[in-house]
């Protein structure tokens, strides 16, 4: 069939979706673990929870484009973040509210024990102009099953339609909203709605980067949660400027929040993740002994398609665990994957050499002094080098490269570097340096990379295993509940 942007899918379109995957399985630039979609585009992570000892990880998912046509969830669940169940597409648009896509929302467990879901429906009036609905859902796992239930309609006497991306928090028995927001004036804003028992009532506009202005003229993917007894921030701030410039970075700060959701900023925005390979991060609603955070491992300003890649596109980050340190948000890999590990590589002929395009780097007590390190194939290589107090990333010499989407030279800056260590896959790389002070996303296109050159003295090279999945190719049933 000849698919457009918002044409709908049913479980007729099931064997087709197989045959992208199988292409996809067969891909050398399919990472191995990092989580996408069955098939097609993957973009933001959403309704991350953790519910009857499981946990959640919904995405959205474009299943018969590589790029952002006819939006759904995909869903996988998990107990150890290794080993992954794909348990389908489960909200897909389906009615009047949400047939231009099922965009991102969140999710939560409420105080009868259900998993709640709220989305953000997209409607369009013409190629410009559009509305968009916030939903709320719950999930029948066993009976594959959504049941949806409309809840309000964004007032478009104060915003463009441009209005997404609900996270649900309890404040002293109050029960608020966030969404991201575009005002009539073009500027972006954080949204606040706040629940009576019945309904959802507007409550106020945030400016969320009050005395730090970013001219930002949308704000998406916003998020909420307490950290060491601190209250943090974070938003997707969309600026009109290039991605080489800083365009599209996800920001964080620390905030006070009254129970009348008033927001007093503690700290100025920081940067979450320093790479242009970042967006739309969530972190799980309710694994209070840790704040596990995914984000997407792309960019919406960032389109890259290398031509073997006709059948999926992008990948979420690993999970990341947050902590607090120095007043300052850090991350880290959660302890979970280390079990990828399988066994340290020796160095041999001035390189250490690796299998499947999966491989970690260790190396400590660095000093900022200068380094290189070289992940490379036989003809083409990235290169990562830190010179002169500078931390640069070289894309330079892939097999794929576009200089829009892709900037071949990062400058980072001096990040005073003493320890550094990188998880590499088969097309991204995630770095972390200073035992998580700074992360940096990256995607990158080298085909059979397997080598890695270096000068750095205390070095550790460790082979990597892949995550293990069971697929299940299905839809679930969406139906509107009835008011």
């Amino acid at each position: 069939m000849k698919w457009e942007k918002y044409s709908l899918i049913n479980e007729s379109h099931l064997e087709l979706f197989e045959q992208y995957h199988e292409k996809k399985e067969s891909d050398w630039y399919n990472n191995q673990f990092h989580l996408s979609s069955y098939s097609g585009s993957t973009n933001d992570p959403n309704g991350l929870v953790y519910y009857k000892g499981q946990y959640f990880v919904f995405m959205q998912s474009c299943p018969f484009s590589i790029e952002h046509y006819n939006k759904s969830w995909a869903l996988y669940t998990t107990v150890d973040f290794i080993n992954y169940t794909y348990e389908g597409l489960t909200l897909i648009p389906s009615n009047e509210y949400d047939k231009n896509g099922v965009f991102s929302g969140s999710a939560r467990v409420n105080s009868k024990g259900e998993m709640e879901i709220y989305y953000t429906g997209n409607v369009k009036f013409n190629d410009v102009d559009r509305t968009s609905y916030t939903l709320k859902a719950l999930i029948d796992l066993r009976e594959k099953v959504i049941t949806k239930e409309f809840l309000f309609e964004c007032d478009l006497e104060k915003y463009t339609g441009h209005f997404r991306d609900p996270v649900v928090f309890e404040k002293e028995n109050k029960l608020f909203m966030l969404n991201g927001a575009q005002t009539l004036n073009k500027e972006g804003v954080l949204n606040v709605y706040e629940f009576d028992g019945n309904n959802w009532n507007w409550k106020k506009d945030i400016i969320v980067d009050k005395g730090d202005e970013q001219n930002s003229y949308m704000v998406e993917c916003p998020n909420y949660f307490v950290l060491d007894g601190k209250e943090f921030i974070f938003a997707c701030l969309e600026q009109d400027t290039p991605l080489s410039e800083g365009s599209h970075f996800v920001k964080y700060r620390e905030v006070e929040v009254d129970n009348d959701a008033n927001f007093k900023f503690k700290t100025q925005l920081r940067k979450i993740d320093l790479g242009f390979d970042f967006y739309a991060p969530q972190i799980f609603s309710n694994t209070q002994d840790r704040i596990i955070m995914l984000g997407w491992l792309g960019n919406s300003k960032s389109s890259p398609f290398p031509k073997e890649l006709t059948t999926w596109s992008n990948h979420l980050t690993i999970p990341r665990e947050l902590f607090v340190k120095n007043d300052s948000l850090y991350q880290l890999p959660i302890k979970e994957l280390e079990n990828l590990r399988l066994n340290e590589i020796n160095y041999q002929e001035n390189v250490f050499n690796y299998e499947n395009g999966l491989v970690e780097i260790i190396s400590n007590d660095i000093s900022n002094n200068n380094f290189e390190i070289k992940l490379q194939s036989e003809n083409k290589n990235i290169i990562l080098k830190n010179q002169n107090n500078i931390f640069w990333i070289d894309r330079t010499n892939m097999d794929y490269n576009d200089e829009i989407n892709l900037p071949s030279l990062i400058n980072l800056g001096n990040l005073k570097i003493n320890n550094i260590r990188i998880l590499i896959d088969r097309s991204c790389l995630e770095i972390f340096i200073n035992d998580g002070q700074h992360a940096i996303s990256l995607r990158f296109f080298i085909k059979d990379h397997n080598k890695i050159s270096t000068d750095l003295k205390n070095v550790k090279v460790i082979q990597l295993d892949s995550n293990k999945y069971i697929w299940n190719n299905i839809m679930f049933k969406n139906k509107l509940k009835e008011n």
